[in-house]
């Protein structure tokens, strides 16, 4: 049964052309006509809204406040409490501090600007062909006569609905007030032929508003991988995500598809929290004929993911994937070791590995990881046996990075490039 069977019933029996439709020329055909110019207008405002100019004189103020707080901070001690430094350890701490806003400063000059086409650290994605993620509602829509969908109880009910549904599904909050705006601004006021079906009008809105969702800047795997062997070799690859989501499994599941593409592959053990999970890249390198990198429990996972990197290079070998632990989102320590191998393995690509199955809280925990280590793109894994699709829906939505990949079962060669369509039409079937 697909997810939103029950909207699709509930709307086929609501289906009477005097609930849902007026006649052009009426006062109702008006109103719902303004009515949808008016949601229109405010979902294109939203979209291109720009924050208003500050007041005349404002950053003068503002330069002034720094200077001043500037000077306060340079009168403080670091310590109030502590004992005052003598002259050898103060030129300790201040060539300390001195490196550090070196590197600070690096860093920050070598991030890219936001491009939905660039990778974490400044290279060129390849992007998707053309897909037809819009559904075509010309053949049901019509410029004069026909008949027009007005605003009515039945069919607020139905959205109530609708809206029900699609919070049950583990969407997200602000995805789903999305999805509900660009229906309704979809189907009231729609001009649509007399013989048209209005079960298959809304469906096929329903269809184009959940693909909103998901019009993140797509990018092909294997393209994108071939275009940066091309400029140089080794590529590497940064596998992140919290405890438990999988891995090191995909690791290996995109080691086998890289290797199955001609290219020769080095996996790096760059999880050194748990000695089972360096045991498991090692076992799935030997299964896969790959070379594994590693260290003992509690090593440098940044030390790993750079010997990698150079053990790779000197061989002359094509793809290092670095599997990094999981750990939890909300952890500033941990999290900050993960930048760490970010900043010492500067990766060609960055990949998210989330759960489908843990719904909403999936898209929690993308969020939290794009705020404090930006990916590239995700790999969604169990999406075979998400019944929902909620975390699919929103996690693109919430990120502004696409899913790249679908982990679709157990065995190596289950991994797929991931396909919007395929998405909806395996939620929203009939089957």
């Amino acid at each position: 049964m697909g997810l939103f069977d029950r909207f699709k019933k509930r709307t086929e029996e609501a289906v009477e052309e005097e609930e849902f439709t007026v006649e052009e020329d009426t006062i109702e055909a008006e109103e719902a006509l303004i009515q949808r110019r008016k949601m229109l207008d405010a979902i294109d405002w939203a979209k291109n809204i720009t924050p208003p100019p500050p007041p005349p004189g404002f950053e003068q103020f503002q330069e002034e406040v720094e200077e001043k707080w500037d000077e306060l901070v340079e009168d403080l001690p670091d310590d109030p409490f502590s004992a005052p430094l003598d002259k050898k350890a103060r030129k300790k701490a201040e060539r300390e501090a001195v490196i550090a806003t070196s590197e600070q400063s690096q860093e920050e000059k070598e991030t890219p600007s936001y491009d939905r086409m660039k990778s974490t650290t400044g290279r060129t994605l390849v992007s998707n062909e053309p897909s037809s993620f819009k559904v075509d509602m010309d053949e049901l829509e019509v410029k004069k006569g026909g008949k027009i969908i007005a605003a009515s109880k039945t069919l607020d009910s139905i959205f109530e609905e609708l809206e029900t549904d699609l919070l049950m599904a583990d969407m997200g909050h602000d995805a789903v007030m999305d999805v509900m705006t660009t229906l309704r601004a979809s189907i009231i006021g729609a001009r649509i032929n007399r013989k048209a079906d209005l079960s298959e009008v809304i469906d096929q809105a329903l269809r184009n508003a959940l693909l909103t969702l998901l019009e993140a800047g797509y990018w092909n795997f294997d393209k994108t991988v071939k275009s940066f062997t091309e400029q140089g070799k080794p590529v590497s690859i940064m596998m992140v995500g919290v405890n438990g989501t999988g891995k090191t499994t995909t690791s290996a599941k995109i080691a086998h598809r890289l290797k199955q593409n001609g290219y020769s592959v080095v996996l790096a053990a760059a999880d050194t929290f748990r000695a089972g999970a360096i045991d498991q890249l090692a076992v799935h390198a030997e299964r896969l004929g790959v070379r594994c990198i590693r260290s003992q429990r509690g090593g440098d996972a940044a030390a790993v993911a750079r010997d990698a990197f150079e053990s790779a290079k000197a061989r002359g070998e094509d793809v290092v994937i670095i599997d990094t632990a999981g750990r939890m989102q909300n952890k500033t320590n941990l999290m900050e070791e993960l930048r760490k191998v970010h900043r010492v393995t500067r990766p060609h690509l960055v990949l998210f590995v989330a759960d489908a199955l843990a719904g909403n809280d999936a898209v929690v925990q993308a969020k939290e990881f794009q705020r404090m280590l930006s990916f590239d793109g995700a790999v969604l894994c169990k999406l075979d046996t998400d019944a929902k699709g909620g975390a699919a829906l929103s996690i693109s939505h919430a990120t502004g990075r696409p899913i790249v990949l679908a982990g679709v079962g157990q065995g190596y060669d289950d991994l797929r490039d991931f396909d919007p369509d395929w998405l909806l039409n395996s939620i929203l079937s009939d089957e």
